[in-house]
């Protein structure tokens, strides 16, 4: 492994729409930020999402969506009130992605699938100087510091601040394997 770690303000492990969320905020924020993903390429599961349409949200008052997800904690509303369905929106068209909303109250990418809002955002954060690094598997902790395996050999990162957007096990192919649980 190399004796030195490579630095950088913020890590997120994971490169799904979580991770690539939390990048955005942490960049917009002056962070520099690293993307780390086990898979070589991201947002697998967004892409996948997207070859049925890619619905972003529902198109509806903030009540009437806060009432589906009825029974939630009480932190649900605030994060939907914090970034909700005209957010999203908003944030669609910011990365040159028109939307509609079709005759149900769902709405769509106009280009009905996830890879050109995928390669937008990923020029997005490009341009904010998000470092996004593939095949960089996560396998626990040393001190501060951040383990990964590589194609090249183990790698270290020490960050100030680390988000996990570890995804669940649902899709092993895509990258949703599940294995980080055994770190915790």
């Amino acid at each position: 492994m190399k004796d030195e770690a490579d630095k950088c303000d913020a890590l997120v492990v994971g490169a799904g729409p979580a991770g690539l969320a939390a990048a955005e905020r942490l960049a917009s924020a002056g962070a520099k930020v690293l993307v780390a993903d086990a898979m070589p390429s991201v947002g697998r599961k967004f892409l996948m999402a997207g070859k049925s349409g890619l619905n972003l949200t529902k198109d509806e008052p903030v009540d009437a969506f806060l009432a589906r997800f009825a029974g939630g904690p009480a932190s649900f509303a605030d994060a939907v009130l914090g970034f909700g369905p005209a957010d999203v929106v908003e944030w669609a068209e910011g990365l040159g992605q028109p939307v509609f909303t079709g005759t149900t109250g769902r709405v769509f990418p106009r280009a009905m699938k996830a890879s050109p809002l995928l390669r937008a955002w990923l020029g997005r954060l490009d341009r904010m100087g998000v470092r996004v690094a593939t095949r960089m598997r996560w396998t626990g902790w040393d001190g501060n510091d951040w383990l990964f395996e590589t194609p090249g050999g183990p790698r270290r990162v020490s960050p100030d601040v680390a988000i996990l957007a570890l995804g669940g096990a649902s899709w092993r192919r895509l990258g949703s394997d599940g294995a980080w649980a055994d770190i915790f």
